[in-house]
């Protein structure tokens, strides 16, 4: 069988795609790596354009040969990979695809407010399937939707959650009640979840903004032992707090 050759011109869109204002211009994003492009063609085979694959990964080619394949050398994919060691497989997918596809739905959901670390929210987006939340919300402010980094840190479930960027006017959708992270809080361990609402997390450094805090119904603490001298949580560790004790007790 033979497959196109990656050309120089659309090696050079491919590289200018790990930059927002490229995905939004030509309306792609990439997603890498086997787990991930795996699942992708498990959950979400639509959203494919093309796949590039490296010239020495041909163990490929039998579990992609219904896709538009092109051929890549080392070099190449080490100039459009986001990833510091190429895996030599990278699925070029389309926004629109993305947007059009129609998720389930669930009680809880989740909302990053200036959250800017794609890893963390990756982390959290693979948490919330975890926990059979179905809807991930992002200020405007977070990392964007489309983020390479966001893409691989959810381990596949970006193709099974609905993740949406949702601005501050917006956020009158977002289920109530909404719960969140506050240092004059009840105590986790006393809170009763309702069932059903909207988990806020906020900045890495700053925490929920002034305006969100103000609406939040449910304000909650997050405990830490007495002999503890931590400082304070990881965004997407108190994120876990939170969906395991609101799920897990709603049960």
């Amino acid at each position: 069988m033979v497959h196109e050759k990656l050309s120089k011109n659309y090696e050079k869109l491919l590289t200018s795609l790990n930059l927002k204002k490229f995905r939004q211009k030509y309306q792609l994003f990439t997603v890498e790596g086997d787990k991930s492009v795996s699942d992708l063609l498990s959950f979400a085979p639509e959203m494919i354009k093309n796949i590039v694959l490296c010239d020495d990964r041909p163990e490929w080619l039998h579990l992609i040969q219904n896709q538009n394949i092109l051929i890549a050398d080392k070099g190449q994919m080490s100039k459009i990979s986001s990833m510091s060691t190429p895996p030599g497989i990278m699925a070029v997918c389309l926004i629109e695809k993305y947007l059009q596809k129609e998720f389930s739905s669930s009680p809880y959901s989740i909302y990053l407010d200036d959250v800017r670390d794609a890893g963390n929210i990756g982390t959290i987006i693979r948490t919330a399937e975890w926990f059979g939340i179905r809807q991930v919300y992002l200020s405007s402010g977070s990392v964007d939707v489309f983020h390479p980094k966001l893409i691989q840190a959810t381990m596949g479930s970006f193709f099974r959650i609905k993740i949406e960027e949702l601005e501050p006017n917006n956020l009158i959708q977002l289920t109530k009640p909404w719960i969140g992270a506050d240092m004059k809080g009840q105590p986790l361990q006393q809170y009763v979840p309702p069932g059903k609402g909207t988990i806020i997390l906020g900045n890495e450094s700053l925490g929920i903004n002034e305006d969100i805090r103000n609406q939040l119904e449910h304000r909650i603490l997050i405990t830490a032992d007495s002999t503890s001298h931590a400082e304070s949580l990881n965004v997407s560790i108190a994120a876990s707090i939170f969906m395991y004790h609101c799920t897990i007790q709603s049960d």
